[in-house]
């Protein structure tokens, strides 16, 4: 029996020692990587589920979000394709939407590498130079100034934001942030002429697969905006109304043209600070 036990020692040892001197096989990161090229010639389902079964993990929020998800998911193998959505480069405000982008990125072969350097924005123009912590917030951020790349609703703990909603409701989750941070609020379709020198504004107007920010100056003809990761941008009209909006955007000193569209109505929100100049109500009527 003690012969028995030594060989099963011997044996044991061997094992070990075969387990851990023999590398393992390492996996190919590009073998999973799907051809961008052939995925835009899908559409729709076909296109999802393509992308499903070759790893791509739909975040939570959007997981009953079939057709949105389906239109979504075109959008940015599109843009991956046309060379301006990429790992570093996210052109879309909201977060569920900017999240979805890059995990299609990470199993998307990218061929073509363009980054479409003689494109001239068409409705802004380019604030400043590139810094990297633009990638840091979106227009949202951009706009209420609290760069964090979040949602209407995220300040106030409303959760449950969804491109669903109404616009009216999506500035009704802003004017809540707003009161979270410190501030009076109220909405209005009818941009603001002028502001008192307390008052500050900011326009919320929607599309079918995203948001998007624009804030004013005190003289109400002055806006500027940052779609996603982009550089901030002055818009080049004194009116937000003036036309539809894009996302086109600049990246590391780069202009890209837009995807995306932003039709909705648009609302206005003039906030001013609580305790400070200015009305001091003990409740608001958040629309005027």
């Amino acid at each position: 029996m003690k012969r028995n036990l030594k060989m099963f020692s011997v044996l044991l040892a061997f094992l070990m020692l075969f387990v851990y001197c023999v590398p393992a096989p390492q996996a190919n990161a590009d073998s999973t990587l799907v051809p961008t090229e052939k995925l835009t010639q899908l559409s729709g389902e076909d296109l999802l589920n393509t992308l499903l079964n070759n790893g791509l993990v739909i975040p939570e929020a959007l997981e009953k979000e079939k057709e949105y998800t389906e239109n979504a998911v075109k959008t940015i193998i599109t843009d991956i394709q046309r060379g301006v959505t990429s790992a570093e480069r996210i052109p879309y405000n909201y977060t569920e939407l900017a999240e979805l982008a890059r995990r299609v990125v990470a199993i998307s072969a990218q061929n073509n590498k363009s980054l479409l350097a003689s494109y001239t924005l068409v409705n802004s123009t380019v604030i400043g130079s590139w810094s990297d912590t633009y990638l840091g917030y979106n227009c949202y951020g951009y706009s209420i100034g609290n760069h964090v790349f979040k949602d209407p609703g995220y300040h106030s703990n409303q959760g449950g934001f969804s491109m669903s909603l109404p616009i009216a409701s999506m500035a009704d989750l802003v004017i809540s942030d707003l009161n979270a941070l410190g501030y009076w609020a109220l909405k209005t379709t009818t941009k603001p002429s002028s502001l008192n020198y307390y008052e500050k504004v900011i326009a919320i107007r929607k599309g079918n697969s995203d948001y998007h920010f624009m804030k004013g100056d005190t003289s109400g003809n002055d806006w500027t905006h940052k779609p996603g990761g982009s550089n901030p941008l002055r818009w080049k009209y004194s009116s937000p109304g003036a036309t539809i909006w894009t996302n086109e955007y600049s990246a590391y000193n780069v202009s890209n043209s837009g995807s995306l569209t932003y039709d909705s109505t648009i609302y206005y929100i003039k906030y001013w600070l609580k305790n400070g100049p200015g009305p001091q109500p003990t409740k608001i009527d958040p629309t005027i």
